[in-house]
């Protein structure tokens, strides 16, 4: 992992980022009907994370059907250990992806995914109530 990239992490983080850094790391994954990319979000401001990468993403189609799922690290309660829950399919934030075709789609998606409490989202993940969300990744 880049030095300059794990300073932006908080220091709690840090060791986390450096042992799942091969699955957290950007990536982008073509497949034949379906392209996966997988942004870490880095910094704590991860509103302006996620619209940077949603605009990335969008910017090179003129339509597309979209759907976001969300990595994060989750904190044993009793021990403090911390584990990585990493986003898949299971995972997805809506039901159903979302086209975005226009400038308006592209503004509704980022309400949409604003709109959900992410920390709800986690939290009905985890897999047990012995983890809490610490952190979206």
């Amino acid at each position: 992992m880049d030095p300059a990239a794990l300073q932006q992490i908080p220091a709690e983080f840090r060791e986390i980022y450096q042992r799942h850094w091969k699955t957290i790391k950007p990536s982008i994954k073509q497949g034949r009907i379906r392209i996966t990319y997988h942004y870490p979000l880095i910094t704590e401001d991860t509103h302006t994370e996620i619209k940077t990468h949603l605009h990335e993403v969008l910017s090179a189609y003129n339509k597309i059907k979209i759907n976001v799922a969300f990595g994060f690290i989750l904190k044993r309660r009793v021990t403090g250990e911390l584990k990585f829950f990493h986003p898949s399919n299971n995972t997805l934030l809506f039901d159903t992806p979302r086209l975005v075709a226009n400038r308006q789609d592209i503004g509704k998606l980022e309400k949409d995914v604003e709109a959900q409490d992410a920390f709800e989202y986690a939290r009905n993940q985890r897999p047990s109530t012995n983890w809490t969300p610490r952190t979206l990744r």
